[in-house]
């Protein structure tokens, strides 16, 4: 049985590679030289790795800080310092 998939998975693998080969154009060497005549740098709308849109700046110290103070009064600090235990 695992002989049976396995050589099933192999023929997948391989039709799939075949399909994917198919699809190359035949001269590649033209897109790149238009893409590189039109290239105009890193994107600014560019997304963080979770997707979210990337920031263009960090925060300021007064930002973090004011963080700090708002979490304090909340409780939120001494809820997450109580869910880790301190550690």
């Amino acid at each position: 049985m695992k002989a049976v998939l396995f050589v099933a998975g192999g023929l997948l693998c391989t039709c799939a590679w075949y399909a994917n080969a198919q699809t190359i154009q035949p001269n590649p060497a033209a897109d790149v030289q238009t893409s590189a005549d039109t290239s105009e740098g890193p994107d600014a709308s560019a997304n963080s790795m979770s997707g979210a849109p990337a920031m263009m700046h960090g925060k300021t110290r007064a930002e973090v800080y004011q963080e700090l103070v708002r979490s304090q009064k909340n409780g939120e600090a001494a809820w997450i310092q109580e869910f880790y235990k301190g550690s």
